[in-house]
């Protein structure tokens, strides 16, 4: 309790260059996490190519993250500007519950990824009816339901829950109050999902490696080999996007492990707080990703962003003219005023 106690005081009386600091880097990631992940979104949206069944979870990936800049980070932000929670008790656990919910997610919708990956390459024989839009569309649903039940319990906990951790700037389940949630959350939530997904991905690129080894003999081997590379980038790149989510969401697991058996905050300031950047970050760096390993990203974003380069600089250009305009007829107004009049004789 004590420690709880000094970093609220940290949190507190920060200087002004660790204010500013550490708003802007929080209001850097809220930007282009929005921006980014709405990129991805109406990407898909746009291109007709994109609309695979493996974007499906991408682009549900995207709204998890497109909603964790919207309704969580934000409060951060102003926590961090003020040095103090400012939004009262129960909207407290209502952020905690919301981050929380909105991580389950994530992390669950990377594992239907995963096994989506390992239909596709390892069992291709089943995939086209596991993997049809409506089933994909039923998955999705029940990964948020999954997430939701796992994310109620703490509302129901006498001797914790979620509350406001001033080390970390946010409402959170605080991990050291309950053990056996605690462990049934880091088993069942976690460790289940990483272990299928580290299964899936190894049997996908043993899949990979194995077919490559083939000797292609005739043509219709050869498009399939050139379907099969296909897939196998798509599969590349959504393992690079859970390598980045696991990179940036060690240290917290890490964190919240050690001050669940401690019993109660054991680390500096500075380390809860890189934990919270860390968290954050994972929402930022996907449509990243997406923009460097695949074409058909980079080409739709290259096109956005020509798109709002235009329309700025045309309103800009109208409005510039429309004040030019108005600029000189009330010139040309006051001069006919004040032209003398004249007589005729």
């Amino acid at each position: 309790m004590a420690l709880s106690v000094r970093l609220a005081l940290e949190l507190a009386n920060r200087s002004s260059l660790n204010i500013c600091f550490e708003s802007i880097v929080i209001g850097v990631i809220i930007f282009f996490t929005v921006v980014g992940n709405t990129f991805v979104c109406c990407a898909v949206w746009r291109n007709q190519r994109l609309r695979t069944i493996s974007n499906m979870f991408v682009v549900a990936l995207a709204i998890s993250d497109s909603l964790m800049g919207i309704l969580c980070m934000p409060f951060v932000f102003g926590t961090l500007i003020e040095g103090r929670w400012l939004f009262g008790d129960a909207f407290c656990r209502v952020h905690g519950f919301t981050g929380f919910t909105l991580a389950l997610v994530s992390i669950h919708t990377m594992s239907l990824i995963a096994v989506n990956r390992f239909y596709c390459i390892v069992k291709p024989s089943k995939y086209q009816n596991l993997f049809r839009s409506s089933r994909t569309r039923i998955y999705i649903l029940i990964v948020w339901l999954f997430a939701f039940v796992g994310s109620v319990p703490p509302f129901l906990l006498d001797d914790g829950g979620y509350s406001f951790h001033p080390g970390k700037g946010m409402c959170l389940y605080t991990f050291e109050s309950n053990l056996v949630y605690t462990i049934f959350i880091e088993v069942a939530y976690i460790g289940c999902p990483l272990l299928l997904i580290s299964f899936c991905y190894s049997s996908v690129f043993k899949e990979v490696y194995r077919t490559n080894k083939v000797f292609v003999p005739n043509q219709m081997a050869v498009d399939q080999l050139r379907v099969n590379v296909q897939e196998t980038k798509i599969t590349k790149t959504l393992a690079i996007v859970f390598l980045g989510f696991s990179i940036c969401w060690l240290p917290a697991s890490i964190i919240d492990t050690l001050g669940a058996f401690y019993g109660q905050p054991r680390f500096k300031r500075e380390v809860y707080l890189t934990y919270t950047f860390m968290a954050y970050l994972s929402s930022l760096i996907n449509p990243i990703i997406y923009g460097i390993t695949s074409r058909g990203f980079r080409r739709e974003y290259k096109a956005m962003l020509k798109g709002l380069t235009c329309h700025v600089l045309w309103k800009r250009n109208n409005f510039h003219h429309g004040q030019s305009t108005t600029f000189q007829e009330s010139q040309m107004e006051a001069w006919q005023q004040s032209r003398p009049v004249e007589v005729q004789g």
